[in-house]
Parts: structure tokens; C-alpha cells; sequence
């Protein structure tokens, strides 16, 4: 039998809200790419961004997206190099667990 332990390991450092505590600045560093949720059943847009020097994906919600497109336009490949800033906040699941959730609070242009 095969082990599909090391081929189902999730892959990627996503950014957590616990990197971001009360606030974050990070540097987006390519373009993004909208992703499919099979789970839950959306799509998500994973943004590539720089923080303190380390590599992460921030799995941007639709809220998000739009706060951000709002300022830097549609096109993600525009936006490498600009900067966001990000806070955390107390959000329920729909399985109604409380769980710290990552908002956009500004783009930096």
C-alpha cells in the first residue's frame, strides 16, 4: 500500500493571523492567482507577499480583493511591489466557532 503522507502535506506558508497580530505591513512580490476552495466551495485569490524577509501566500478573500483592486486596479500583475496593510479581527465560522481573521486595512501605493 502506498503512504500518502508526504503528497498530501499542505504545501506553501500561508500567512496566519497570529503573523499579523494588531497590524502588518507586507510587500506584494508577484502576481496573484484565483484558487479553488473544493471545501468550502469559493474561490480564493493567493497574493504572493514579503514579510520581514519571508516568503508568504495570503489567501485573500473577496472582500479583500475588492479593497485592494478598489485601489491598485483589476490587473494583479500591477500590483508587485506595492505594499498592504493588514489587522486582524474576531470573526464566526459557519460551523460557529470565533476564530481571528485577517482584513486589508490599507494598500500603500
Amino acid at each position: 500500500m502506498a503512504d500518502v503522507s508526504e503528497f498530501t502535506k499542505a504545501t506553501g506558508d500561508f500567512l496566519k493571523a497570529d503573523k499579523v497580530g494588531k497590524e502588518l505591513v507586507v510587500q506584494i512580490n508577484g502576481e496573484a492567482e484565483v484558487v479553488r476552495n473544493e471545501t468550502y466551495n469559493t474561490d480564493r485569490l493567493h497574493i504572493p507577499v514579503l514579510s520581514n524577509g519571508n516568503q508568504f501566500t495570503f489567501d485573500c478573500s473577496k472582500t479583500n480583493a475588492r479593497t485592494i483592486s478598489k485601489t491598485l486596479g483589476n490587473d494583479t500583475a500591477s500590483w508587485n511591489g506595492k505594499e498592504l496593510v493588514l489587522e486582524t479581527y474576531r470573526t464566526k465560522t459557519s460551523d460557529g466557532k470565533m476564530v481571528d481573521a485577517i482584513n486589508v486595512k490599507s494598500v500603500k501605493v
